[in-house]
């Protein structure tokens, strides 16, 4: 068991300019190491708290990483423990052995950067701190982190259907960048593709 203590403390990982920062971060990341796993992720993401964290999983999960056999999975279980513990109100994560030892190579990461910093830095002109109940406010974070629980969850389940994984990611993005950037219409935005999600995956199966 590996587990991780968060802090939140620092206001650079709170409001708009949070986006492209962590982008930033995740590539340096990349740049360290051969492969990057859900383990350096805690370390050195996790540690800044559940929102920076919940969004580069979710973006794992949209993008073709997601897509890679054994990973969709692990990110699914990183959703849903994030989801615990912000429903808890816990100030540690943990996550079994074998699951923080799932790794993604460097390379890819590193494109994975690249290729949504320009996405990062639109975003960081057109997010705004609005709607802040919505993305800070206690009952709605703990109707989001029922809602990672059940769709981290459910990636065991419907994990076979090849568009599932980043399906469930579109919400979670949305929720990890609302929850960042303190912008309340993304939040809600996220409850809407929830429903969506949640149809056509029905459908699906």
């Amino acid at each position: 068991m590996t587990t991780y203590k968060t802090n939140t403390s620092g206001k650079e990982w709170s409001g708009p300019r949070a986006v492209p920062l962590l982008v930033d971060r995740l590539h340096d990341l990349a740049d360290e190491c051969d492969e990057v796993t859900i383990d350096m992720l805690m370390r050195q993401i996790g540690t800044q708290g559940h929102a920076p964290l919940l969004m580069i999983v979710s973006l794992l999960m949209v993008l073709p990483t997601g897509l890679i056999p054994g990973v969709g999975g692990a990110l699914g279980a990183v959703v849903a423990g994030i989801g615990v513990q912000m429903l808890l109100g816990h100030g540690r994560f943990w996550l079994p052995g074998f699951l923080s030892r799932r790794g993604i190579s460097a390379e890819r990461v590193r494109k994975l950067a690249d290729r949504i910093y320009p996405a990062s830095m639109w975003l960081r002109r057109h997010l705004h701190r609005r709607m802040e109940p919505l993305s800070n406010g206690a009952l709605s974070l703990a109707v989001i982190a029922l809602l990672l629980i059940a769709s981290g969850l459910s990636l065991f389940v419907i994990g076979a259907i090849p568009v599932a994984t980043p399906l469930v990611g579109l919400p979670v993005a949305l929720f990890g960048i609302g929850i960042l950037a303190r912008d309340g219409a993304v939040v809600a935005a996220g409850y809407a593709v929830t429903v969506v999600v949640a149809g056509v995956l029905a459908w699906l199966m």
